[in-house]
């Protein structure tokens, strides 16, 4: 039993790197774009390309934080493919590891669940961004996931301590 658990954590330690550096192609081809309906700060309508398509249901908090002053431009249809299959690929990899952690390491569930959160969030690009930097972006996407990742890794030493 606990053989073919080992397999199974290598295997989701392998996907992850696989995913992650998928993940950092995919963040480093979509563009940043500044949001443009805060009417403060460094950034305005006329910074934007001529494509940008204003949603006017959309939401502003006026309570946000004013550092949040940029988002994910709108995905081509590659983008969007891309997009949802990485967004599968990870949904059925945190639901793996979800498991063992849950029968290995309880007590680092709601740690990785609340990661999960947040990653799925940066997979969805659904919130807005503090810059318009894909590298930095991914690398505070790439801080969630890790966290995830380092606990999948754990499972392997409580593994061998049982």
């Amino acid at each position: 039993m606990s053989q073919e658990t080992k397999k199974q954590i290598d295997r989701l330690i392998s996907e992850s790197d696989v995913m992650l550096e998928s993940l950092r192609e995919f963040f480093h081809s979509v563009p940043i774009q500044c949001y443009p309906y805060l009417g403060v700060g460094a950034c305005s309508v006329v910074d934007l390309p001529k494509m940008w398509e204003y949603d006017p249901d959309m939401k502003i908090d006026p309570f946000e934080d004013p550092a949040l002053r940029y988002r994910w431009f709108k995905l081509t249809q590659d983008q969007f493919l891309v997009q949802d299959e990485l967004f599968r690929r990870y949904i059925n990899w945190a639901s793996s590891a979800r498991d063992l952690i849950e029968r290995l390491l309880p007590e680092k569930l709601d740690d990785f669940d609340e990661e999960s959160k947040t990653v799925r969030n940066w997979i969805e690009m659904s919130e807005r961004i503090p810059s318009d930097d894909n590298a930095e972006m991914f690398l505070r996407f790439r801080k969630h996931f890790t966290r995830q990742q380092n606990i999948v890794s754990t499972l392997l030493e409580e593994l061998s301590n049982k």
